[in-house]
């Protein structure tokens, strides 16, 4: 849905309204973060457990024709199990959900200096750039440990600037939008 705008650019509606919402969602999130991060966890359960059927659907279709196949089961079965106990006790998976993140999170800042160091004649003078992000990345997810309630905090700053983001791009590059 584009229109033409006096500026003679189309403007993408579609993406402007779900920037829009995206940047909604992440006001509520940044208000409500303890709430915010049970629905979370609800939707997490919901997910797994369609994950779950799906995955045993294809255990069903392929276990007689895949070597190999029992590890599809038993990635239902997780699912399963994951889903059932997320639905059944939310706020304990909303307790979790920020300390999974945030072992991931400075896991990944962990490898990034680590990446930057073992390569930095490789990468160059950019390296030292690659280490500040390995920083902050390892501190966010110290944060979301220590604090899961700031996890709820980031995600819902985070959100309000990628609907910002989406709402102005879908104005002035409404082209773009697709590669966004």
């Amino acid at each position: 849905m584009r229109y033409m705008s006096k500026s003679g650019r189309k403007t993408d509606w579609g993406a402007f309204i779900i920037g829009v919402l995206v940047a909604i969602c992440g006001f509520i999130i940044m208000v409500w973060p303890g709430l915010s991060l049970v629905m979370l966890a609800e939707i997490a359960g919901a997910w797994l457990l369609v994950a779950a059927v799906f995955s045993f659907v294809t255990w069903a279709r392929t276990r007689k024709v895949v070597s190999g196949s029992g590890w599809t089961l038993a990635n239902a079965i997780c699912d399963l199990i994951l889903g059932i106990m997320f639905l059944m006790h939310p706020l304990v998976a909303a307790g979790v959900i920020p300390l999974l993140v945030g072992c991931f999170v400075v896991s990944y800042g962990i490898f990034a200096i680590a990446t930057a160091i073992g390569m930095r004649s490789v990468i160059g003078s950019g390296w030292g750039l690659m280490v500040l992000n390995g920083i902050v990345s390892l501190l966010c997810g110290v944060l979301f440990i220590v604090f899961p309630a700031f996890f709820a905090i980031y995600l819902g700053v985070f959100l309000i600037m990628r609907g910002v983001t989406m709402t102005v791009l879908s104005v002035t590059a409404p082209g773009q939008m697709s590669a966004y």
